[in-house]
C-alpha cells in the first residue's frame, strides 16, 4: 500500500501541483457548478466550490494567488476577461460575454480564497463585486470620478474610438471631394461666360514667401505640401510613400520646394508634364528619371495657378524670341546698304581713270 501511494504522489508531481487530471475528478461525486459559461471560441469553464474546470483541465482553488478581471466595451457590446494565477501557472479566460458571471466568480473567489489578491488593470477600473456593493459606504460611492481616474484613463476616455476615427476620415474625404467638385464647377462656369476674356489672362496677386527670390522674380502661390513617392503596390499604407514635408512655392519663373530634408528647384522651361491627381499634383521634368508627387490640401487650386503661370511664361518666351528675331533682321537690314556702298567705292577706286 505504501508503494502504491508513493507512485500516485509521483504522478501528481509530474502533472503539476496546480493542475489535476479531469479523469481523476470524474471519479469523485461533483456538485452543481456555481458559475458556468463559455469563453473564447466556445471553450467551457465551470466553477465548483473547490476547483475550476476549464475545457477539461482542473485547477484547485487552494493554489489560487492572483485574480485580475478586465471589463471592456467594444462597439457598445460589453465583454470581460479574467486572468487567474495558480502558483506558477496562469489561466486566461478571454472573450466572456456574460459579464455578470465574471463578477459572480470574482466575488466568490475573493470570499473563499483569502490568499488570492485582486489586481487592478492600469486605466481600467475594476467592477465592484457583490460584497463591495453591500459593504460600500454611500459617501465613498458618491466620490467624484476625478479622484479615482488616472491620466491614462483620462487619455483613453478622451481619445476617439475606432469607428469615430473612421467616420471622421470619411467625412474629411467627402468634404475634400465636394470642395474639388465645387472649384471645378466654378472654373467651368467662369470659362463659359460670354464676353469674358480667357481665365489664363486673369491677373494673379503676388504673395509673400519666407525665402529670398531672384531680382525681378515674384511668387504667386504658396502652400504646405508633402513630397511622396507614387504608390506602385495596391492597398499600401500612405505612410510608406511620404518622403518629406515642406513648403511649395510657385513663382513666375520656377517651382521651389523647401522641405525639411531636401530642396527642389524646377524651372518652367524644363517641365514636361503636369498631372493632377485626387490629392496632389505630379511633375515630370526632362532631367528627372521619375515623377515627383506633391500632396496638398487643394490640388485643383495649385493646378489652375500653375496653368496661368506656365501660359504667361510661354507668352514671354515667344515674345522675347520674336523681339530677338526682329532685332537680328533690323541689324542685317542696316548692315546691308553700308556693305553695298563700301563695295562700290572699292570698285570705283580700282578702275583706271580715263580722260
Amino acid at each position: 500500500m505504501g508503494e502504491e501511494e508513493d507512485v500516485e504522489v509521483e504522478k501528481r508531481s509530474e502533472r503539476g501541483r496546480n493542475q489535476i487530471d479531469a479523469a481523476e475528478w470524474a471519479e469523485h461525486p461533483l456538485s452543481l457548478p456555481i458559475v458556468e459559461g463559455t469563453c473564447g471560441w466556445g471553450r467551457l469553464f465551470q466553477l465548483y466550490p473547490d476547483h475550476l474546470r476549464v475545457h477539461g483541465a482542473v485547477y484547485e482553488l487552494r493554489h489560487l494567488t492572483q485574480i485580475r478581471p478586465i471589463y471592456r466595451s467594444l462597439l457598445g457590446l460589453p465583454s470581460a476577461r479574467l486572468e487567474l494565477t495558480f502558483g506558477q501557472q496562469r489561466v486566461i479566460l478571454r472573450g466572456i460575454a456574460a459579464v455578470e458571471d465574471v463578477r459572480k466568480m470574482v466575488d466568490y473567489l475573493l470570499r473563499t480564497c483569502p490568499q488570492a489578491r485582486l489586481l487592478a488593470v492600469p486605466g481600467h477600473e475594476p467592477a465592484p463585486t457583490d460584497s463591495e456593493r453591500t459593504s460600500a459606504d454611500p459617501a465613498e460611492t458618491a466620490a467624484p470620478p476625478t479622484e479615482r481616474e488616472t491620466p491614462t484613463a483620462l487619455m483613453r476616455a478622451l481619445a476617439p474610438t475606432g469607428w469615430q476615427m473612421a467616420r471622421r476620415e470619411l467625412l474629411q474625404r467627402r468634404q475634400a471631394r465636394l470642395q474639388e467638385e465645387r472649384e471645378r464647377r466654378q472654373e467651368i462656369t467662369l470659362s463659359r461666360q460670354r464676353g469674358r476674356r480667357s481665365p489664363l489672362k486673369d491677373p494673379l496677386p503676388p504673395v509673400q514667401v519666407p525665402v529670398r527670390l531672384a531680382f525681378g522674380e515674384r511668387a504667386y502661390y504658396c502652400c504646405q505640401a508633402t513630397l511622396c513617392n507614387e504608390q506602385l503596390r495596391p492597398f499600401a499604407p500612405p505612410e510608406e510613400a511620404v518622403r518629406d514635408h515642406g513648403l511649395l512655392i510657385l513663382t513666375d519663373r520656377r517651382l521651389i520646394y523647401l522641405g525639411r530634408r531636401c530642396q527642389i528647384l524646377l524651372g518652367y522651361d524644363h517641365v514636361l508634364q503636369v498631372i493632377r491627381q485626387r490629392n496632389g499634383v505630379a511633375f515630370l521634368a526632362d532631367h528627372w528619371r521619375r515623377r515627383e508627387l506633391f500632396t496638398m490640401r487643394r490640388p485643383l487650386e495649385c493646378v489652375l495657378c500653375l496653368e496661368k503661370l506656365l501660359w504667361r511664361f510661354q507668352q514671354e518666351r515667344q515674345l522675347s524670341t520674336l523681339m530677338s528675331v526682329e532685332l537680328e533682321e533690323h541689324g542685317e537690314g542696316e548692315a546691308g546698304p553700308s556693305h553695298e556702298a563700301s563695295q562700290r567705292e572699292r570698285r570705283v577706286g580700282s578702275e583706271p581713270v580715263t580722260r
